[in-house]
């Protein structure tokens, strides 16, 4: 018997890709005598034992370690083949090639918030033009419309407005319908708001430069005018030059450039209209009589409690910046694991970590440490902070802010969920099923991973879902993780998917499922 089960190991253990069949619905904890053997897989002896015909599986090439019971039962397995059928073809796409780019792709959530922010905008601009209004309009209310709507910009990424939104949307009741759910799980594509407030705020101040000139032409030898005109120039240029570097295209091809003129031409900009305001209300001051005290003047202009408001929202995350110790476990050469003991998370939350904290700030979903105090954050090898982080692990580590949730913050909402993850976004993964509550299937595609990761990444995934399917790569290949996603989603009757991966392979994941009618949800990419 024994020698009969070790010539059937390999086939039990090293299901291969696209052809495991999983055991029914039987979520029960791994054994205690089960262990994970690296080559083998997860060995549950216990199982082995109830095995009395060995089932044939058939070889694609690659490996896929799954920790499954196998029995030779006939309506078991005629179970598992209903439930998950090796022939199952994915079904086609919805509708005409062109609709369905514009839907799920020019259209998307993300894009029609920001073009409902734009055109609420341009609705508005169309309007004044049209009653010949606009190029007659007070300085003060052009200004006004600027800012409030680039302080609508900058809230929208306040972490306290982010972990606000996140707090209330992930509260949706599981007894909601489910579209309602799908809805209010949109929540991640509140950088739509962002984008779009910026633009509109842009080109009310390009209005704002009209009657700035025509001061200026009218007397431009007064004090204040020649001032007012300069700084004006130079915000139209900071303005232009922060929404054009943000383009997706130009952000992730120059991306610490982006990076830089976000911030720091940000910043000058908040100061540059403080000065602005204060130059424009001293020469309204003292053109009035008689003259008030500026301070009076001020606090009745909106301009003044916009840029408070903006200023109060970017200084905050600063005044908790600290630096904090840091445990580095180091876990190969293209990854490293970094254990914090400074505070707990909340669910799905980033903290944002720096070792220049003036010079660029990278975030990462912390995963809570199995005796619930402190986090850890993988650590995966995609550029020169991270390989530095890797080849000279850190001892201190700058972080400020408050972390802020991401998008698996909502995945509870949902009874059932399908987690995709590649490489180290099985850190975001980690996370959620830190909740135990979570009842869902997991797929992980990365190269190598227990000489990667390490054995207990494999076991916390394994706890949380016995029948997780993780591929090695470096023996498979890159799976067709649309179709793996979409067999796993129809077989457990879930109700979303959520995929953690770069650009490239989320945006194909995405446009895959969602074009043929599976709810999926992902990071957004624009920050």
């Amino acid at each position: 018997m024994e020698a009969e089960l070790t010539k059937w190991l390999p086939d039990l253990c090293l299901i291969n890709i696209g052809m495991a069949l999983p055991a029914v619905d039987d979520r029960t904890q791994r054994p205690a005598d089960a262990h994970w053997d690296p080559e083998k897989g997860l060995v549950d002896h216990h199982a082995l034992e109830l095995i009395t015909k060995p089932t044939p599986v058939a070889r694609m090439g690659g490996n896929v370690f799954s920790n499954q019971s196998f029995t030779s039962s006939t309506s078991t397995l005629a179970a598992q083949k209903h439930m998950h059928p090796e022939d199952l073809e994915l079904p086609r796409k919805k509708y005409g090639r062109i609709e369905r780019n514009l839907r799920f792709t020019f259209f998307n959530i993300y894009h029609r918030l920001n073009l409902f922010v734009v055109f609420t905008n341009v609705i508005i601009i169309s309007v004044l033009l049209g009653l010949h209004r606009l190029m007659h309009l007070d300085a003060r209310l052009l200004g006004t419309a600027a800012a409030a709507n680039i302080t609508a910009s900058v809230l929208i990424r306040q972490e306290l407005v982010i972990n606000l939104l996140f707090a209330s949307f992930g509260k949706c009741p599981r007894s909601f319908p489910l579209r309602i759910r799908r809805l209010a799980a949109k929540i991640y594509h509140l950088g739509g708001v962002h984008s779009g407030a910026g633009v509109a705020g842009t080109i009310w101040f390009g209005f704002l430069n009209v009657p700035i000139i025509k001061a200026w032409l009218q007397d431009p030898f007064h004090r204040f005018h020649t001032a007012i005109l300069v700084i004006t120039l130079i915000l139209d240029v900071l303005l232009v030059s922060i929404i054009l570097f943000s383009h997706p295209f130009l952000r992730a091809k120059f991306h610490n450039t982006w990076e830089a003129i976000h911030r720091y031409a940000g910043w000058t900009t908040v100061g540059l209209f403080w000065a602005h305001m204060i130059l424009s209300t001293e020469a309204e001051r003292r053109q009035s009589s008689p003259m008030t005290q500026i301070a009076h003047l001020l606090v009745r202009n909106p301009i003044f409690w916009c840029l408070f408001t903006i200023t109060i929202a970017l200084i905050l995350p600063w005044l908790r910046l600290k630096k904090v110790p840091v445990r580095a476990e180091y876990l190969s050469d293209h990854a490293i694991r970094l254990h914090f003991g400074y505070t707990n998370l909340p669910l799905c939350a980033a903290p944002r970590f720096s070792d220049s904290p003036l010079k660029e700030w990278h975030a990462f979903a912390g995963i809570p440490e199995q005796d619930g105090i402190g986090f850890s954050v993988l650590v995966s090898r995609a550029g020169d902070w991270t390989s530095k982080m890797i080849q000279s692990p850190p001892k201190e580590l700058w972080t400020r802010g408050i972390p802020a949730r991401g998008v698996l913050h909502v995945a509870p909402i949902f009874r059932k969920l399908v987690l995709v993850a590649t490489g180290s976004g099985i850190g975001p993964i980690l996370s959620l099923l830190y909740a135990r509550n979570i009842d869902a299937r997991v797929i992980w595609s990365t190269p190598d991973p227990i000489n990667t990761y390490k054995k207990d990444i494999v076991d916390q995934i394994l706890l949380a879902d016995p029948t997780a399917i993780i591929i090695n790569t470096s023996q498979s290949g890159r799976p067709d993780l649309v179709r793996e996603a979409y067999k796993v989603y129809h077989a457990s009757k879930a109700e979303a998917v959520f995929i953690i991966s770069n650009p490239k392979v989320t945006r194909k994941v995405v446009y895959g499922l969602e074009t043929r009618g599976v709810p999926i949800f992902a990071p957004i990419f624009d920050s």
